[in-house]
């Protein structure tokens, strides 16, 4: 399949297809499943890996019908939770490890995975390293770096 993107080229970037994978987890499950997909699949964009977005400030809201492992249980619940969102090559041997290794660490029997296929940009790495909107030219650049987890 062709696509009109496949040869637009923009000065900074350049853009590539991707599968965006957004994962719904309650809080408490939350950071087992980022340190298994950083740890089992490539997560990378451009010289980074480990790349994924976390929005939290949300919460689940389900009731266990009969067939769940909980059984009917005839009241509806309420979570804390987040939205975990990555994105991997489109290839469907990666899905399906993706998929294997969330439903492996992930709290709920029945976890909500949304896949997209989407366009993401890449950066050319231009040498910029002097440009002062950078974060490491910048006074607040410990905050911006962010801390280390890992």
């Amino acid at each position: 399949m062709t696509h009109e993107l496949d040869d637009h080229d923009m000065t900074p970037a350049v853009l590539e297809r991707e599968w965006v994978l957004t994962i719904d987890t309650p809080n408490g499950g939350l950071e087992p499943v980022l340190l298994a997909l950083g740890e089992h699949l490539p997560l990378k964009q451009g010289p980074y890996d480990n790349c994924m977005y976390v929005r939290e400030g949300g919460f689940q809201r389900l009731r266990a019908l009969e067939g769940s492992h909980a059984g009917d249980e005839g009241t509806i619940q309420q979570v804390p939770a987040s939205q975990i969102i990555t994105s991997i090559p489109p290839d469907p041997e990666l899905l399906s490890k993706a998929f294997d290794v969330i439903f492996a660490i992930h709290v709920n029997e029945e976890p909500t995975i949304r896949v997209t296929e989407e366009w993401g940009s890449r950066s050319k790495l231009l040498d910029d390293k002097n440009n002062p909107n950078r974060y490491w030219n910048r006074p607040d650049a410990k905050e911006l770096h962010g801390k280390a987890v890992g």
